[in-house]
């Protein structure tokens, strides 16, 4: 994402506890810097993408974060996959200081993000997004305002429930097909080419066939990091998420058995365990 916004002829200012992350931009022409704050002092707009509600809580409001370097005007967009309510809290801090917060989002894999191809989403005030589009239009195709607050960390969540669901609901039914008699092979062959079929399906489909769960975009520990912000966003909306809810347990099961750093799609192996050990599957020797 850095080097799509050095790409566009953005000035980019960086910083990351871990040195080679830096490292490795500043040799495309990104500045380093030493905190948060000093990349919010340096620049007009801050953009943050982190793992969880700690890290944005320690990014944002500590002493050497974002809103310390902040000046009032200053504009600061936060990507990451968090819950509502610790990006209300930011939201509230930020107005103390009189810097404008916007909510951005983004969906897609590794891949779109290299090509500058994501979809970006983001609430909040709209001349906020106003002011930010051309710097996020350089990090996706399509960069969409949906609504005020944190509508677009709902949204968000919205995208992770359908990415973890469809995801083992295809692992179940090519168990079930696989169980049948149907080669496996050809299972995935016939549901990724017949009227059901999907973009995530296709471009999932070689992954399942080679069956290299190792090195995922998206792995089952980040998977279940945000169904369970899910299932607290739910239950504070006294939204019912029941089959979320199922979704989030097999993942612990994969955790368990100790798969979290696979692929979110080895979720099959789940379905194939449940079924007993008649599957050839149960392992990932090549066929």
């Amino acid at each position: 994402m850095v080097r799509r916004l050095l790409h566009a002829g953005h000035d980019v200012v960086v910083f990351d506890p871990n040195p080679a992350a830096c490292s490795s931009v500043a040799a495309h022409g990104a500045r380093i810097a030493s905190s948060a704050a000093e990349v919010a002092r340096a620049t007009d707009l801050t953009i943050s993408i982190v793992m969880d509600d700690r890290i944005l809580r320690r990014v944002a409001l500590a002493e050497d974060g974002v809103l310390a370097g902040a000046s009032p005007g200053h504009l600061y967009c936060d990507l990451s996959t968090v819950s509502p309510m610790a990006s209300a809290e930011v939201a509230d801090r930020a107005a103390e200081a009189e810097v404008s917060y916007l909510r951005g989002k983004v969906a897609g894999s590794v891949p779109l993000a290299e090509a500058g191809t994501l979809t970006v989403f983001t609430s909040g005030e709209r001349a906020d997004h106003d002011r930010a589009m051309p710097v996020l239009s350089a990090l996706g195709e399509r960069v969409l305002y949906v609504g005020g607050g944190e509508a677009s960390h709902f949204l968000k969540l919205a995208h992770s429930v359908l990415v973890a669901g469809y995801a083992a609901l295809v692992g179940e039914a090519i168990t079930l097909a696989h169980r049948g008699g149907v080669d496996y092979d050809l299972a995935i062959d016939v549901l990724e080419s017949g009227p059901l079929a999907s973009r995530q399906l296709t471009l999932k489909a070689p992954l399942l066939h080679s069956r290299e769960f190792a090195e995922p975009p998206s792995d089952i520990d980040t998977a279940a990091k945000d169904l369970d912000l899910v299932l607290a966003s739910s239950r504070a909306a006294r939204v019912p998420m029941p089959l979320t809810g199922l979704v989030r347990e097999l993942m612990a099961g994969e955790q368990a058995h100790g798969d979290g750093a696979s692929d979110i799609w080895s979720v099959i192996r789940a379905f194939e365990r449940l079924a007993g050990p008649a599957s050839p599957h149960t392992s990932d020797e090549p066929r």
